[in-house]
Parts: structure tokens; C-alpha cells; sequence
């Protein structure tokens, strides 16, 4: 079914329907002191909707405990997808404004206040801007990852949706000008250009990540590639063996965002023995044992899921099989019930609470705890795609203009 992950394919959809009016959620995030973060598509456009963090007080929070000790976090996630949910027909996504903050206001309902967010800062223009609209976007791996076509070509975007992946996008520029204005373009997939919306820098465009991971037998040749970087005067940092892969036209690297150049050979060299050579020791030798390989985006499961419009008395519920699909799977994509068994397993752990900070940290509680409870109508409301709980991992604290008290009931939004 084209419908499903990892399938989601938007040719199909385009084959099967008109989908200039679908809404798309293609990625966020849900972090305890930034906020719970909604990246939505419609049409070409995209918008990222902020919200209130949600915290429990008391608790620490841990990336390597498992789901199930954060229900209460994907329930308070979810709740506010659905809240935009039933906003859909009066949130507009044009292009104009990429960013918009999930107020509360005194009544109990919500609105947004629509702004604009530069985040690709910090770059030089060395060559041709693409304007996104010249590509045919053809899936979401998530909010970073797109794919589509251009001049009839795959490539693979990286788009800086928030103030991290902009930083990485413009390091990523000015390191693809290093390797090409000194001849080594070759090692990287053909960097084809930043991607612009409306003259602003939103993230790169480059041919498809196509190739093999590397394995032992590929030393030789890594090796090599690396030491004809370096002879050029160009440190690349934080090699991992998830950026090197082996194509028909050899030796490709991907993260260029860390390169480096140096004019003192003799420093170069120095740094080089780490980031390097003894990383390329540790690539070839412990890191081979471990399964954890993180392979080109293509082979990710597509992660974005569309947002069904609530039906109205002048928009019944369509009976198309196709329809019946998007609902389904916005009916269980986030489903917590597996969460609920998981934590109940005798082998589950259990969230650790810092009593110490309990008293002096905010309380966010979640808008409602029990909306699963309410019977199947509710549950049909759930988000629509299984999104990390937290994929951020700056846990600085933030202050947040959001401080309503949480409400015990799903709460529309102003018509």
C-alpha cells in the first residue's frame, strides 16, 4: 500500500489524487526544555509549529531508557497533534512564514502566531542556488532527509528545520567549497547546490547517497582517499564509517560539514594522528563489530504520515480506499498501547527522579493524561507517525512564553 511507511511515496500519491490540499507531518521533535516541535507540508511548503515543552518535575531524563518509560511524554506529543489536527482547514502554509507558536489562550483554545526563522546563516555562495521548487520532492525520511528528482536525477536534500540542522547545513556549504575549490569534489556525491525558498538558504541538494558501506576489505583504499584529502591541507573531523562508502567510482564521502583547512602543514599533521588516523584505526577495527551501522538515508523507513481532515457537515467522510488507508494509519501510527504493555513487563525501566530538583523546576503537566481512555473516537484523533520521543541533545534549559494551566479535556480550536 503506497499509503504506508516505508512506502510513502508522493509520485504515487500524485498518481492516485489531487494532493495540493493534504497536510503532511514529516518530522519534529519532543524535547523536555525546548519545546514539542511539528514539522507540517502542504503543497511544496513547509511550517514548523512550536508548542509548550512538557516536563515531568522530579524527572531525569535518560536517552537510554526505553519508550515505555516516557507514555506520559508521547501522550502530551500527541494531544497537541491532534489539537492541529483541528486546525487544519485555518493554518496556512504558503511559504511565506516557515514558523508559527501553538499558543493556549485564556478561554482554553489555541491559535497560532505565525513568524519567520532564519536558520542557514554563516555561509558563502560559491555556486548555483537551487530554488526548491525546481525539485520534485518524492519522499520524507524525516524532517531533515527529503528526496525527489532534479533534471531528471535522484538527489538527496538536507533541510535546516530548526537553529541545529542550520548550523549544519551552512557548515556543510562552506565545507563542500573546501573540497571543491581544491580538486577533491570527486570524494563527495556531486554537491549540486544550495536549496533556496524565497531567496532564503533552507538547506543542500546533492546526487543520491548510492553505494555500499565499507568493510575491512576496503581499508586500503579508505586509507588512501584520506591521505590525498590531507596532502591537500584538509582535515575532516568526526569521521564515521557511516560517512564512508564504496561506489563504482570509488572512495564517497558524505558530512563534509567538518572539514577543515589548513595552511600549517606540521599542525595539520598533528591533528590529523586523531581525527584521522587513529580513527580510521578504530573504524576498521572495534567499530566493524558492532551492528549499529547507520546507512545512507534510502534505506530508512519513511517516517511521515498525512494528517486527515476531521469530517464537517459540508465535508462528510470519504469512503475511498485510499482515504480509509490515511485514517487508519493516523489511528495507530502513535498508539501508546504497546508503550502501556511494555512498561507493565517486569523488564522495563522505570524513569529516574531527581528529588532534589522537584521542588525548584517548573511544572509542565500534560494538556490530558487519560485522552486513550475516552473510547475509539478519541483514539482516532492519535498522531500519525512513531516519532522518537526525543531526538535533541541539548538539555540546557530554556524559558518559554507558555505557562496556561493544563486543561483535563481535548480542546478545539478557535473557529
Amino acid at each position: 500500500m503506497e499509503f504506508v511507511p516505508p512506502n510513502m511515496n508522493l509520485m504515487q500519491l500524485r498518481r492516485k489524487a489531487d494532493i495540493s490540499g493534504l497536510t503532511l507531518q514529516v518530522g519534529g521533535k519532543n524535547n523536555p526544555n525546548e519545546g514539542r516541535f511539528y514539522v507540517l507540508w502542504r503543497n511544496g511548503n513547509f511550517l514548523v509549529i512550536q508548542a509548550e515543552p512538557f516536563r515531568r518535575p522530579g524527572v531525569k531524563y535518560d536517552y537510554a531508557a526505553p519508550q515505555s518509560a516516557y507514555v506520559e511524554e508521547r501522550k502530551a506529543y500527541t494531544y497537541l497533534l491532534e489539537v492541529i489536527q483541528t486546525m487544519l482547514d485555518t493554518i496556512v502554509i504558503d511559504g511565506e512564514k516557515n514558523w508559527a507558536h501553538l499558543v493556549r489562550q485564556k478561554d482554553g483554545t489555541y491559535r497560532l502566531v505565525y513568524t519567520t526563522k532564519r536558520f542557514v546563516q554563516k555561509c558563502s555562495i560559491w555556486t548555483k542556488v537551487i530554488d526548491i521548487d525546481e525539485i520534485e520532492i518524492t519522499r520524507f525520511v524525516d524532517a531533515l532527509h527529503w528526496e525527489g528528482i532534479y533534471q531528471g536525477k535522484d538527489v538527496d536534500l538536507l533541510i535546516g528545520w530548526d537553529e541545529d540542522w542550520g548550523s549544519h547545513i551552512a557548515s556543510e556549504i562552506n565545507g563542500q567549497k573546501i573540497m571543491h575549490s581544491l580538486g577533491l569534489g570527486h570524494y563527495t556525491f556531486e554537491f549540486l547546490g544550495p536549496v533556496a525558498r524565497n531567496g532564503t538558504i533552507v538547506g543542500v541538494v546533492s546526487d543520491a547517497v548510492i553505494g555500499r558501506p565499507i568493510t575491512r576489505a576496503d581499508r586500503a583504499v579508505v586509507f588512501n582517499a584520506i591521505a590525498d584529502i590531507q596532502r591537500h591541507g584538509v582535515l575532516l573531523q568526526g569521521l564515521s564509517k557511516w560517512d564512508l562508502y564504496i561506489t563504482d567510482q570509488g572512495v564517497k564521502i558524505t558530512n563534509i560539514a567538518a572539514a577543515h583547512y589548513f595552511r600549517d602543514l606540521d599542525m595539520l599533521a598533528e591533528k590529523a594522528e586523531v581525527c584521522h588516523w587513529q580513527r580510521l584505526e578504530k573504524i576498521f577495527g572495534s567499530d566493524m563489530d558492532t551492528c549499529n551501522f547507520v546507512s545512507a538515508c534510502r534505506t530508512f523507513r519513511s517516517s511521515f504520515c498525512v494528517i486527515p481532515r476531521l469530517p464537517t457537515p459540508g465535508r462528510p467522510v470519504s469512503l475511498s480506499p485510499e482515504e480509509a488507508v490515511i485514517r487508519w494509519i493516523w489511528s495507530i501510527q502513535n498508539s501508546t498501547a504497546w508503550l502501556e504493555e511494555e512498561r507493565r513487563s517486569p523488564n522495563a525501566l522505570s524513569v529516574h527522579r531527581n528529588r532534589h530538583q522537584r521542588e525548584r523546576r517548573r511544572k509542565f503537566l500534560p494538556p490530558d493524561d487519560d485522552i486513550d481512555k475516552q473510547g475509539d473516537n478519541a483514539k482516532a484523533l492519535t498522531s500519525d507517525k512513531p516519532l522518537a520521543v526525543f531526538k535533541s541533545h541539548n538539555l540546557n534549559i530554556r524559558l518559554h512564553p507558555y505557562s496556561r494551566s493544563a486543561s483535563k479535556r481535548l480542546v478545539l480550536a478557535e473557529e
